[in-house]
């Protein structure tokens, strides 16, 4: 299980991925906007639109490896508040029709990564934009909050998003602030009438769509200062909550009065949600997760390995979706701002080349993944931007695959390391194994790698505070928010190297010009810059795992389509549907 668990303390996108896993017409109107070899063989099933006619009742049983206490993303970090986005909505999110249960354009394993042709108006019924500063939002009219004090069923209005777009802005402790910078904050948010809001802004207006519009969960202002206690929470999403245990447990039932319907598929025009309610258990550990799974207590699991997906075979007739690889694998990256030897390209070519990649792939992942897994794998909502290993440039396929120690040991010399070099490579005990193996091969060159092991909550808070040594065992934020190239911002929190280029300073400029405009105009730039990034080889290239998501089969219009536009999970829940009679004809429960 080891790989595993590193794996999933990587990212909130990976929690994601664990909790529930892996041309349509709609009733909602979308924003316009323009538009390494594989080991082993794929599985066979394939994931098409469900056919059965929906059911009303049934829980979604799920589970989280840990518990929240954030209730409330004016005050917090909300993106560790994973039942937000099940009570909450945002203006906008994934449009479910562009999945597997419509199109099948993305797969919505991985949000949106910036394709804002992919999401549909949720609170707003569209925006225009009218001059690049500018975003008017269409307030959609007759959604409710719920029939409960002090909002006693009102109208979601221009007030409330006025409200949450300003204050969750000015929140300290915020994803805004903490990804973005007070330097992006509305310069101006006005009600224009009880349907219209216009927001100006300093710049990014793509990122503002992406972000205010996307992944700002709408709170009751009235309900303020109350909103910290569960007990009070209050929304206008497809599910309400009813209880929580702290550590065990929580409980959300069904919101009669949800305005939105089906948009596809035999249940078009359905009132939603179909199911009953979700109930969501406290399982940290892995082992007991699983064998949840495997009795019947839970629908849905992700972040399976090979081994564990050949485990699973031999107990319930569950089906699984296509593997993926969204988020890569850690790899060390290192930091440029020091006098340090890997501030030589040539050096950090040379320990991309000392590496055995196809090594690790065979061994440590028993060949079950991909030689490619940085700055994109291949997954189908990185299409956009990922180009195939065997297309690479010849040099490129050779530092993603390493394994020339004599070129390697080649530009050591050239750089004036002939005799190889020490570095402290900040790491936690979960991805020591990993390191042990780098140390390893590294050393065949000259290269001392000291593991610099740290608890995994103290490791964290390096990480944000920006303060390891000289190189970092870290997830690549590239992989799931490619549309911000932090990795290549000196300033960026999410930046393991503190430093920029011109190179990629100029690909940013084309994202923030076609951000939200033109989806395929920044895409090229951003694919097109993949052959410098490798060359330019900020970490040590790792290779990628395969995943697997796993569901019951009485769990219906599901698809493994968990991640509906950003970050927070279980929008999905709004769509499935649970088939009673089937599962208590296989478990005896309903």
């Amino acid at each position: 299980m080891g790989k595993r668990v590193w794996i999933i303390l990587a990212s909130v996108l990976t929690i994601v991925l664990l909790i529930a896993s892996c041309g349509a017409e709609s009733t909602s109107t979308a924003p316009a906007s323009s538009t390494g070899p594989t080991t082993v063989a794929p599985p066979t099933t394939t994931v098409k639109p469900d056919t059965d006619t929906p059911k009303y009742g049934g829980f979604y049983n799920s589970f989280n490896p840990g518990d929240t206490n954030a209730w409330d993303p004016t005050q917090e970090f909300d993106l560790m508040g994973f039942q937000i986005s099940m009570m909450n909505e945002p203006l906008m999110m994934g449009d479910w029709t562009k999945g597997p249960a419509g199109t099948g354009e993305t797969d919505w394993l991985g949000a949106h990564l910036g394709q804002t042709r992919l999401l549909t108006g949720q609170l707003i019924e569209g925006y225009d934009m009218p001059d690049p500063l500018t975003l008017v939002l269409h307030i959609r009219k007759g959604i409710k909050w719920w029939n409960k004090a002090p909002a006693n069923g009102r109208e979601f209005t221009a007030e409330d998003a006025a409200w949450n777009i300003t204050k969750q802005w000015a929140n300290p402790l915020g994803n805004m602030k903490n990804f973005f910078g007070l330097a992006q904050s509305p310069t101006s948010v006005k009600v224009i009438d009880k349907y219209t809001v216009e927001c100006k802004y300093p710049g990014k207006i793509g990122m503002h769509i992406l972000e205010d519009l996307n992944r700002i969960y709408c709170m009751l202002p009235e309900l303020y200062p109350k909103q910290t206690d569960w007990k009070f929470s209050l929304g206008t999403g497809a599910f309400m909550i009813k209880d929580w245990v702290p550590s065990t447990s929580f409980l959300f039932v069904r919101n009669p009065d949800y305005w939105q319907t089906d948009p596809i598929g035999p249940g078009k025009g359905n009132q939603l949600p179909y199911l009953d309610g979700i109930k969501l258990l406290i399982i940290p550990d892995s082992s007991t997760q699983m064998a949840a799974f495997r009795t019947g207590k839970i629908d849905a699991y992700g972040g399976l390995e090979s081994d564990d997906l050949n485990e699973m075979k031999t107990s319930m007739p569950w089906e699984f979706v296509n593997r993926y690889t969204y988020g890569g694998s850690y790899f060390p990256q290192t930091r440029l701002d020091k006098n340090l030897p890997v501030n030589d390209v040539r050096v950090r070519q040379a320990m991309n080349l000392a590496v055995n990649k196809q090594e690790i792939l065979d061994g440590y992942y028993s060949g079950e993944g991909e030689l490619m897994g940085y700055p994109y794998s291949k997954a189908k909502g990185l299409s956009a931007y990922y180009t195939p290993f065997e297309e690479l440039p010849e040099d490129c396929q050779e530092l993603i695959k390493g394994e020339n120690p004599e070129k390697a040991k080649q530009l050591l010399t050239e750089a004036g390391y002939p005799n190889g070099f020490k570095i402290k490579n900040s790491c936690t005990a979960d991805t020591t194994d990993y390191a042990s193996i780098l140390k390893d091969q590294l050393g065949k060159v000259g290269i001392d790698m000291l593991i610099d092991v740290h608890e995994g909550g103290k490791w964290f808070m390096m990480k944000r505070g920006r303060t390891w040594e000289e190189m970092l065992m870290v997830w690549p934020v590239q992989s799931f928010m490619p549309h911000y190239l932090f990795e290549y911002v000196a300033t960026a929190n999410d930046s393991a190297v503190f430093k920029s280029w011109p190179e990629t300073d100029a690909v940013i400029a084309e994202i923030d010009k076609w951000l939200g405009i033109d989806d395929s105009k920044w895409s090229k730039a951003l694919k097109d810059v993949t052959p410098w990034m490798i060359r330019e080889s900020i970490g040590i290239f790792l290779p990628v795992s395969y995943r697997y998501q796993v569901w019951q089969p009485w769990l219906k219009n599901f698809y493994g389509a968990v991640n509906l536009g950003a970050m927070l999970p279980y929008h999905n829940c709004y769509f499935n549907w649970i088939d009673q009679d089937l599962k208590e004809s296989i478990t005896g429960m309903r």
